[in-house]
């Protein structure tokens, strides 16, 4: 469920909202009905949860990394060409269209979710609370324009002691990694959110570049469910 918190700024209900994915990533939306919010640590920034920090706070925000789970979307009024290129070469790419406002009531699942404008800034960011560090990105990736939802692990809030494993390793003769990148691969790498998807999905627009293939398969799997969402085709 969506819950305010003070380090998200959250746009207006009727902010309209898009999430450019993969048919496959659609396809599981759809045959779940979930959102797939994925560790912070787990894309390709590296600097995600890092930016604009002191050197000695970074020890310490490696790992927020390990126990913040996001899932993204792109903040526009209208589809974004340049969104399309990022996501759409493959020609197996889709956009799905929603408000801000419709995707706070469509989260079912009970666990609270924070919702809010990323903060493109190289500046310092500010201090005194876990979450600063999810909501801040570098200055090369303002043109995603992104709305970040984000929950925190239900597991444990404390990522694991790496001094065991980082001595087998060295005993084992690897060299010695950073805790970074121990911890990118331990512990669950994403977490699915049940969501309203008939609620959620106004409108699915395939992309530019469609494959022949593409607007059959995504009605075929429209129709397998219950759902009463439009789909189109950018012209």
């Amino acid at each position: 469920m969506y819950k305010e918190h003070r380090a998200f700024e959250t746009p207006p209900d009727s902010c309209v909202i898009w999430r450019y994915m993969s048919f496959t990533k659609f396809a599981w939306l759809i045959a779940t009905d979930s959102l797939y919010f994925s560790r912070l640590d787990q894309h390709a920034d590296e600097w995600e949860g890092l930016v604009s920090t002191e050197p000695e706070n970074i020890g310490h925000r490696k790992y927020i990394r390990f126990t913040k789970y996001i899932n993204c979307w792109h903040i526009n009024g209208n589809e974004s060409d340049a969104m399309w290129k990022l996501y759409g070469p493959s020609g197996e790419t889709v956009a799905v269209k929603s408000t801000v406002g419709i995707l706070k009531t469509s989260l079912k699942d009970g666990i609270p979710i924070y919702i809010g404008k990323v903060n493109y800034n190289e500046g310092k960011i500010p201090d005194g609370n876990l979450y600063w560090p999810v909501v801040f990105k570098r200055m090369p990736f303002q043109h995603e324009k992104e709305l970040r939802l984000c929950i925190a692990s239900q597991l444990n809030d404390n990522p694991p002691d790496l001094t065991q494993l980082k001595n087998e390793l060295a005993l084992s003769g690897v060299s010695d990694p950073t805790d970074s990148k121990l911890l990118k691969g331990i512990g669950p790498k994403g977490i699915s959110v049940s969501i309203d998807v008939n609620q959620l999905v106004q409108e699915v627009i395939i992309c530019p570049s469609a494959r022949p293939y593409l607007n059959k398969a995504l009605d075929y799997m429209l129709k397998s469910k219950p759902y009463e969402i439009q789909m189109s085709m950018v012209i």
